[in-house]
């Protein structure tokens, strides 16, 4: 869906961007991470010629992104920031019509889809005539989000979306997110310096240091092998076992259900093994009841088996 071929921004003397190259698939959700001015804004604003590329080729769907009109090249790519860019003084429903009415929509139809958003991002509908400064954080970013969305563009753009929150807001957010992107299948380009907020969302974790990309893969696959010791640190140094079983669900761990497992710590399906690890702790037990929403038994966990696994993949 989108290519970069060894791509370089230079800002007078300085390289901002160092002949990187890498390709996003289409449905793809590939987060961008390193320190401060390593060059991941950068390379998202290049993506949507916010910011142009000083060498190399970037593509978009097979073609080069300066043979279409900035403007219309703009209108196929959602966008969304950390501020949210909301205008102040215009309602919430018409901020998230921006796009369509440049578009040239019908009024009926920008009215159905700012409809059909709200209710996607969870905005009660009244919310369509308040003003940014009347929401919440988390609420104005939603909103963020569903004017980024307006158009039904195939790449979303996310530049620190929800660094400003607090992190249960953040961590809600985040999880819808994922959830949305799993439903409409956006090719996603999202930039973070939290770590833990790029291995929650990512299927691809592009690492980036001093403008290049240093390494890039499934987030479990550079937990288990960084390329160097910068990664491993940015990747959390000795804590990278844990990290790495907060990607793993205990459904994907647990064996069938055995007699004695009656009467044993219950945890859902759908926790983590960092969570299940959690319980075990806290009730002084190497083995955990697996069960699904409505309790129901569905297979056990082990503590040796968890160590097995973790000593053979």
């Amino acid at each position: 869906m989108i290519e970069l071929f060894d791509v370089t921004r230079r800002f007078g003397d300085e390289t901002a961007v160092d002949r990187i190259s890498l390709r996003v698939e289409r449905g793809e959700f590939c987060v961008l991470v390193g320190t401060s001015g390593c060059g991941k804004s950068t390379t998202l604003r290049m993506i949507n010629r916010l910011i142009e590329h000083s060498e190399g080729e970037i593509h978009l769907d097979g073609q080069p992104i300066r043979d279409f009109q900035e403007d219309q090249l703009r209108r196929r790519i959602g966008y969304a920031i950390q501020s949210t860019g909301l205008f102040p003084h215009w309602t919430v429903g018409r901020n998230i019509g921006l796009v369509p009415r440049l578009l040239q929509w019908s009024g009926s139809r920008i009215q159905e889809r700012v409809e059909a958003l709200m209710d996607l991002l969870g905005l009660p509908p009244e919310f369509a005539h308040k003003y940014p400064h009347q929401l919440s954080g988390g609420q104005a970013q939603r909103v963020g989000v569903a004017r980024a969305l307006a158009a039904d563009p195939e790449i979303l753009l996310m530049d620190e979306p929800f660094g400003a929150l607090d992190p249960i807001t953040r961590q809600t957010l985040q999880g819808e997110l994922r959830d949305l992107q799993a439903r409409l299948g956006k090719t996603i380009v999202f930039v973070t310096h939290d770590m833990d907020e790029a291995l929650t969302l990512a299927d691809r974790l592009v690492v980036m240091h001093e403008g290049r990309i240093v390494q890039q893969g499934r987030p479990t696959e550079l937990l288990r092998a960084p390329a160097n010791d910068f990664v491993a640190s940015l990747l959390g140094g000795d804590d990278r076992g844990l990290k790495e079983a907060a990607l793993i669900r205990v459904e994907e761990r647990m064996l069938p259900v055995a007699p004695e497992a009656e009467g044993m710590p219950m945890v859902r399906r759908h926790a983590t093994v960092n969570q299940a690890l959690s319980l075990m702790l806290w009730h002084h037990t190497r083995h955990l009841l697996v069960v699904d929403e409505d309790d129901s038994p569905v297979g056990q966990l082990s503590l040796d088996v968890l160590m097995h696994k973790a000593r053979h993949e």
